[in-house]
């Protein structure tokens, strides 16, 4: 019978990681063990700094977008009177009246709806008109979640590409030693 609970299942991650003093290792088990060690010990090293900074940024320039589009980009009704087909979407162009009365026209790229005549709301400002809204808070946040996980992804691939080649040419060393052995065990004579 199989001893059930939180210790044994521990016990086993611990002796399958390399934490006992197993004789039967060999010496190329250990210097792969330590390897992945150090090379863990480098990435929880380097992760923190390297995502925070990532992150730091991505959120700032997120909140000055934020800041700047709500500051200039204002939602006005246009009726839309030119489509052009493409490859991507449709290039529209609208018209609009500016808050002061002014008439203003401008095309950009939609890639849903666009029919002559129809009456659309896009944001104006001095860049030119969207049919996107201002960047809300929840893309600053998305975006800078998306930096922290690309920075953690960007250093620990190159350290797992390391780690890999290192213990395919571990096993490689590993199966040859078996060979040898076996074939050491196999001309014994059996009296």
């Amino acid at each position: 019978m199989r001893p059930t609970g939180r210790r044994p299942s521990l016990d086993r991650l611990r002796r399958r990681i390399g934490f006992d003093r197993n004789d039967l290792r060999r010496s190329v088990d250990r210097g792969q063990w330590m390897l992945g060690i150090a090379l863990l010990m480098l990435f929880l090293s380097l992760a923190p700094p390297l995502c925070l900074r990532a992150g730091r940024a991505a959120y700032g320039s997120g909140v000055d977008a934020e800041r700047s589009e709500a500051a200039t980009r204002h939602r006005v009704e246009a009726t839309v009177v030119k489509v052009d087909h493409r490859r991507s979407g449709r290039a529209l162009t609208v018209t609009w009246r500016d808050p002061d009365g002014t008439a203003r026209t401008g095309s950009f790229t939609a890639f849903r709806g666009g029919t002559v005549g129809e009456h659309r709301a896009v944001w104006a400002g001095p860049s030119g008109v969207t049919d996107e809204p201002p960047q809300r808070h929840a893309r600053t946040i998305a975006d800078a979640l998306t930096a922290v996980l690309g920075a953690a992804a960007a250093l620990g691939a190159p350290l797992l590409g390391v780690y890999l080649l290192v213990r395919y040419r571990c096993d490689r060393r590993r199966y040859r030693a078996w060979a040898a052995e076996w074939a050491q065990w196999d001309t014994r004579r059996i009296p």
